[in-house]
């Protein structure tokens, strides 16, 4: 390693050299780093072996071949294992019949038995109209025989037989038979949108078409209709229902 002396004197020379033909100086130099860049490429590196690793490598000699019986592979086992019992499959349980625990025996479903069942519980869910309380308006406020109107795709409904034909007023039997309603599901129709008027209107709201489709279980359609041939002859007046607030 040079001395501080050395080294100033080396950069005071290079500089004057430099300067007193600095095209000549800058070719010798990159004639000089091509010498040097030349011999760095041709030097052969050695390994580097690091501390605690050697460069050896101990391979393990080739097993031996033999065709004798001792030279068999013989099938590891598991030492400290217990050899597994296979479970036993649960048997399933027949019965012997479908019959019910009392003997009966079950009636076979049928499409038909199917949609006569579905009818049965639709009508025990929107014919019981007697078990709603009554909160509609008295039938003499009606003004004629066919002022409750409605249209309906379809054929209108015979309810001259239907025993609660007399409950209704004959507006009523009109817009019901049009609406292909029987005359228990549009009494309980009838009886669930004026409860539900009476609710909104001790709530402060406003009595909606939307209103009567909820309080219905019969077709939102329908429950529509319905709600528009009352409000058209002024049974939503809130005089109505004034008993009931």
């Amino acid at each position: 390693k040079p001395t501080d002396e050395e080294y100033n004197a080396f950069v005071s020379c290079a500089w004057r050299l430099c300067q007193s033909n600095p095209r000549d100086w800058l070719r010798r130099e990159k004639a000089n780093m091509k010498i040097i860049d030349r011999a760095g490429s041709n030097r052969i590196q050695k390994p580097t072996v690091l501390a605690g690793y050697t460069t050896k490598r101990n391979i393990a000699p080739a097993r031996s071949v033999n065709n004798g019986a001792s030279s068999a592979l013989k099938p590891r086992t598991a030492q400290g294992r217990s050899a597994r019992t296979p479970r036993p499959t649960p048997k399933a349980i027949i019965n012997d019949s479908f019959a019910y625990p009392d003997g009966r025996l079950p009636t076979p479903q049928t499409p038909s038995s199917a949609a006569v069942r579905a009818r049965a519980v639709a009508t025990r869910e929107d014919a019981d109209f007697e078990a709603i309380p009554d909160m509609s308006p008295p039938l003499e406020t009606l003004p004629g025989s066919k002022c409750l109107k409605a249209d309906w795709k379809g054929t209108v409904l015979d309810l001259s037989d239907d025993p609660h034909a007399g409950l209704l007023h004959p507006a009523e039997l009109h817009l019901a038979s049009v609406l292909r309603l029987s005359c228990a599901s549009y009494l309980t129709s009838k009886r669930r949108i004026f409860q539900m008027k009476v609710e909104r209107e001790r709530m402060g709201l406003k009595f909606m078409k939307t209103d009567s489709q909820k309080a219905c279980k019969i077709d939102v359609n329908k429950a529509s209709k319905l709600w528009t041939a009352y409000e058209k002859v002024g049974w939503f007046d809130r005089r109505y229902i004034q008993q009931y607030l």
